[in-house]
């Protein structure tokens, strides 16, 4: 392991990995102040040149494009109230009010450092993690890794966004696409249609364009095409404030400790996300404040709390994704597929044999996110002018990179009817409250888990399940479906008097 750290120090010794890391900071800033796109879209974008990249090329711009993109997410929320990422819609509750009230700088301050320090932290969490759980990891085989991927399944259902039941129901119809194409065991073809280009499944690229990226394009150009907030709006009062919004960080450092482990562990959970654990960090801000009825009007408490929170959740999932191949958010099922699509297999031997690759990524969220900190507080007054580039101008140019995507990635029409048929699905999803980034997961982990269940069948036959970890995780997998039912029962019971005889 010693050997494996100093490689990965060795790591950023090459000027190239640099070029990656910058790329990756620039392009997530500029995504994430743009509204209508964010770090998943970027990737989404992006996925399809990966394939023509070597894992040390592109992983580094990926990772980085996502350890920031939240940071610029928090430009827009701040100085317009429009939230650049969906995790930013938090941060507008009092970081819009505070704009209004001449302290857009120093709400973009207290945004930018505790977005900075949490991505730090969390990273250093991580990489701590890393280590403690290689024996746990060595310990996994693949009986173990089918009920691991079960486990994640579950927390689609259970943790999910939306209702129990359309969670339930987006993962199945993420199992269902992941097994178009030739049966692992048999290599006979399911849901092929008689059409060749299925045999290989459904392709990733323009499966994730479709259910992220055109969705989110028809919603902007469905707001309106013109500009949006006149520059007059957006109140900006120098660098004295924006370096006062810093000192609040440190001037409320159990909210931001509080806040930052929030997003760690929320982000740890596979399936869980951002999105549920930046409005957790809201929640318990104004609960333990001492003076919750100023939350919404403006006030820094509301801003330091949730921005600590979403960069931090990165370094969780990352190191989900790389440990357990579990995607700890839709962006972990981005670099999941990716590293599938560069021959790398996502789990234990991720640790086991590219543990190098592993330490490099999780410190390069650490790197992006300082960086980024040092471009946000010099120039966050000037990227609010790209957040008012029209939709007219938007909407064009990136469905018109979406589709060359798709092609590109190829050259099959074929993915293009995908990419229509699945930007249907997006569409109908987000409008009925569906879990797409569910639907996603299951899509991206059902290919796996049939994989890894057929060997544990060939290995140990039906009963393959009887060793100790297996055992327990389903009992976890168990408990994930019985602990509300009986939280419910048990409060019921105490609120009739116990049970009646």
């Amino acid at each position: 392991m010693i050997d494996s750290t100093l490689q990965a120090l060795g790591n950023f010794a090459d000027p190239w990995i640099w070029f990656w890391i910058m790329g990756g900071v620039i392009s997530g800033l500029i995504i994430g102040v743009l509204p209508g796109l964010g770090s998943l879209n970027g990737l989404a974008l992006f996925l399809p040149f990966t394939f023509r990249l070597q894992p040390m090329e592109a992983m580094p711009l990926m990772v980085a494009l996502t350890s920031v993109g939240f940071t610029g997410g928090a430009i827009t929320a701040i100085l317009m109230g429009i939230p650049g990422e969906a995790s930013s819609v938090p941060t507008t509750f009092d970081g819009y009010p505070m704009t209004q009230k001449g302290q857009g700088a120093r709400a973009i301050g207290a945004a930018v450092m505790g977005s900075l320090l949490g991505g730090v932290a969390a990273a250093f969490l991580a990489l701590g993690m890393v280590f403690a759980v290689f024996p746990v990891v060595m310990a996994l085989t693949s009986r173990e890794m089918v009920f691991v991927i079960l486990i994640g399944l579950a927390f689609i259902s259970v943790l999910g966004k939306g209702s129990m039941i359309k969670g339930l129901i987006s993962g199945g119809v993420g199992l269902l696409l992941s097994s178009v194409g030739l049966n692992v065991v048999t290599g006979e073809p399911r849901f092929t249609f008689g059409m060749a280009f299925l045999y290989d499944g459904l392709h990733l690229v323009p499966v994730s364009l479709g259910l992220f990226a055109v969705p989110q394009m028809i919603d902007l150009a469905l707001q309106g095409g013109g500009s949006g907030i006149a520059a007059s709006r957006v109140v900006l009062t120098g660098m004295k404030d924006v370096w006062e919004g810093a000192k609040d960080v440190f001037r409320h450092w159990g909210l931001w400790l509080r806040s930052m482990l929030i997003g760690y562990l929320f982000g740890v959970m596979p399936g869980v996300g951002a999105s549920a654990a930046v409005f957790v960090a809201y929640g318990q801000a104004k609960q333990t404040s001492k003076h919750p009825e100023l939350f919404g009007t403006g006030i820094v408490e509301g801003v330091i709390a949730p921005e600590s929170c979403d960069n931090a959740k990165e370094s969780g999932s990352l190191l989900t994704t790389l440990a357990l191949g579990i995607p700890g958010s839709a962006t972990g099922a981005m670099y999941l597929g990716a590293l599938i699509m560069m021959g790398l297999v996502p789990g234990p031997e991720m640790i086991t044999k590219h543990l190098d690759l592993s330490l490099t990524l999780i410190l390069i969220v650490a790197v992006a996110n300082v960086i980024a900190g040092g471009i946000c507080f010099y120039l966050a007054p000037h990227m609010a002018i790209i957040a008012r580039v029209p939709g007219r101008v938007v909407v064009p140019l990136t469905l018109g990179v979406i589709f060359v995507g798709s092609f590109a990635f190829q050259g099959l029409f074929a993915d293009l009817i995908v990419l229509l048929i699945f930007s249907v699905i997006g569409v109908a999803g987000q409008r009925f409250g569906y879990n797409l980034g569910g639907l996603f997961i299951a899509y991206i982990l059902g290919d796996i888990f049939e994989n890894y269940l057929f060997v544990s069948l060939q290995i140990g036959g039906p009963l393959f399940f009887m060793t100790p970890i297996s055992l327990f995780l389903i009992l976890l997998f168990i408990a994930f479906f019985i602990y509300a039912p009986a939280k419910n029962m048990f409060k019921a019971q105490i609120k009739t008097g116990g049970p009646k005889t």
